[in-house]
């Protein structure tokens, strides 16, 4: 399989964050979270500083990163597994 190929159309790709953008605005639960999220986040600012809520989000989008990486990793492996099994 030709990695290069696959690095190209999906990791090096300009247009997949806005198209991911365009798709998640057609979801009214991302919007409504989203909503959410920005107007939780403008109190923690307020009450604790601006310092003091970026090194909490900076912490929070690692954490998040991760957890999603491996939600991801997880799947690809259970598929692998399913797509195995269905071959034998």
């Amino acid at each position: 399989m030709n990695t290069t190929i696959l690095q190209t159309l999906f990791l090096d790709n300009p247009e997949i964050p806005s198209e991911i953008a365009k798709f998640c605005n057609t979801l009214p639960e991302y919007v409504q979270a989203e909503q959410d999220y920005n107007r939780a986040a403008q109190e923690l600012r307020e009450l604790i500083g601006f310092e003091r809520y970026s090194a909490f989000e900076s912490v929070l989008n690692w954490h998040l990163r991760c957890e999603l990486q491996a939600c991801y990793l997880f799947g690809l492996g259970l598929k692998k597994d399913i797509i195995s099994g269905i071959v034998q």
